[in-house]
């Protein structure tokens, strides 16, 4: 269950995005005990100063003999429990962070090229994605990114997993998909003046989906392809490679129609 993904009494206006991998809860989790923490101590160091400023103001009848200048107790007390609260926060924050930050050496390895204003995809097997990211459900994916041009930043909010993709350097960005959907996929940082249509997809599928997928060479569209014959049937159908060389010869290109070991001008 989602934590505070909706104000209370309405779907139609989320506050937080969708929780869609593993790192989205603990990661949601912390930010809500930091919010909750800054909220408290907010409504307390108000109240305090609210309540001394009323009784204490200048014409107010109040006893102000012998007022206090020292109390150890006090001092321990907003000097301690913030600091233990701190380092809570920061043991937490860090524990996410070199979780996150951990490649897992059984993940499925995908590179991804960010350039203005695109995203163009890798995946290990040759099958290319413009702008669209497709994984499995439940399977460890790592993205290992570069950028042809400026500064981009890969970002998910669903997943909540983000990173910078650095021309000149490769970075990298792991995560779990634990609901299959389709989700946003963003640039974080602003490259340039087409930055906000920088805008992907990440489509996640079962796995029974994600092998038939991979078995149409990346299109859900189409019927399954399993011999040489029939890829190559794909590719000439998709490029239109017919208008140049069909059945018969035209000014484009020759007839492939008994070209085996022959000379065309």
């Amino acid at each position: 269950m989602d934590i505070f993904r909706y104000l209370p009494g309405g779907k139609n206006f989320p506050i937080m995005p969708e929780q869609a991998s593993e790192h989205a809860r603990s990661y949601d989790a912390l930010f809500l005990a930091i919010t909750l923490l800054t909220v408290i101590f907010s409504v307390l160091v108000g109240a305090a100063v609210l309540f001394l400023a009323i009784r204490y103001r200048a014409g107010n009848k109040v006893d102000r003999r012998n007022a206090p200048e020292h109390s150890t107790v006090l001092e321990l007390a907003w000097t301690g429990i913030p600091l233990i609260l701190a380092l809570g926060i920061f043991t937490w924050s860090a524990i996410n962070y070199i979780r996150v930050r951990t490649m897992p050496e059984d993940a499925m390895d995908i590179f991804v090229i960010g350039k203005r204003w695109m995203w163009h995809v890798q995946h290990m097997n040759g099958i290319r994605e413009n702008s669209e990211l497709t994984v499995p459900v439940d399977t460890p994916v790592k993205l290992t990114m570069i950028s042809q041009d400026v500064i981009h930043g890969m970002y998910i909010p669903a997943f909540r997993a983000q990173y910078h993709v650095v021309p000149g350097r490769y970075t990298q960005l792991a995560f779990t998909a634990t609901k299959p959907g389709r989700y946003k996929m963003l640039c974080s940082m602003h490259c340039g003046t087409q930055h906000s249509e920088m805008v992907g997809w990440v489509n996640v599928l079962s796995r029974k989906e994600f092998a038939e997928w991979q078995a149409k060479g990346g299109n859900r569209y189409l019927p399954t392809i399993t011999t040489v014959a029939e890829r190559g049937e794909r590719v000439w159908k998709e490029k239109n490679c017919g208008s140049c060389h069909g059945a018969a010869a035209t000014v484009r290109g020759p007839s492939l129609v008994g070209i085996l070991g022959k000379e065309r001008t």
